[in-house]
């Protein structure tokens, strides 16, 4: 009888929803890791993603005179407010990765002595970077409901944000065991997302997309990406106040569930005991 078999099955086995105390307590350690011993605290969550605006902003909007849509309400629209609701997305999205990546990487130690589900620490970390984009988001409705652009599309950003979540969680949980095995992902990750960025309509409307380029489909290329179709619903939903189509939302769940299986497939075939490898 294979009982190391069988020891790994009960230990992958182990439901996520028994280990929401177990996650909270690595979010806690990452927070406290990363504003401990600092002069500005929780104030460096705003610090940074507001300067990146500032800069942005300077470059796209006044250098470049980049023109924002028009705010679902009918009034002209503001560059640094269509580029923060883009830009809270993707920072939540990029700091999920890279953070779950070095969440399951300083657990090595602990996994070693004790055992725990090694997707946990990966989750752990991206609750931590959620709270800090739960300030940004915040900021960004109150922004919005100050330049009176509300309606009734803002009652699917729950959902639009439950789905982001799982999406960015599950990715971030793949992505990290499988850099276990392979330390040259986190390499790659970092190279992939900074060519994402910039390939991804956020600093830029879609409109200014060619449709093609060189005989390739460029709007086609550029909308199929899942980050693509949750930053452009987000802004469709807070800012241009439209719910997107039925094929838009169809497309953001198949990302979503695809994201799922592919932890799934990852967490199954490789994360039972990567204590030993890390």
């Amino acid at each position: 009888m294979d009982h190391g078999g069988v020891v790994n099955e009960v230990r992958r086995s182990i439901p996520l929803r028994g280990q929401w105390n177990l996650i909270w307590n690595f979010a806690q350690r990452d927070l406290k890791a990363k504003f401990n011993g600092t002069l500005l605290g929780w104030a460096w969550s705003l610090v940074v993603p507001l300067a990146s605006l500032g800069i942005y902003t300077l470059v796209f909007s006044v250098w470049m005179r980049m023109t924002p849509p028009p705010f679902g309400n009918g009034n002209d629209g503001i560059y640094v407010i269509f580029l923060f609701g883009g830009l809270t997305m993707w920072l939540f999205f990029a700091n999920s990765v890279n953070s779950g990546i070095a969440g399951l990487s300083s657990s090595g130690g602990l996994l070693q002595k004790i055992y725990f589900p090694s997707y946990t620490p990966v989750i752990g970390a991206g609750l931590a970077v959620g709270i800090q984009s739960l300030i940004e988001v915040a900021i960004y409705i109150v922004v919005l409901i100050a330049f009176l652009n509300i309606g009734w599309t803002w009652l699917l950003l729950p959902i639009l944000l439950g789905l982001f979540v799982v999406f960015c969680w599950s990715l971030a949980t793949g992505i990290a065991l499988l850099n276990v095995y392979a330390r040259d992902l986190a390499h790659l990750v970092n190279v992939a997302l900074q060519l994402l960025f910039y390939a991804t309509p956020i600093l830029y409307t879609v409109d200014i997309i060619p449709e093609s380029w060189n005989g390739l489909p460029m709007k086609d290329i550029i909308m199929f990406s899942p980050i693509a179709e949750f930053i452009t619903m987000f802004r469709n939903l807070s800012y241009s106040l439209t719910a997107g189509t039925f094929g838009d939302w169809v497309a953001i769940l198949a990302w979503t569930l695809a994201a799922v299986a592919f932890a799934t497939w990852v967490y199954r075939t490789k994360g039972g005991d990567v204590g030993e490898r890390i």
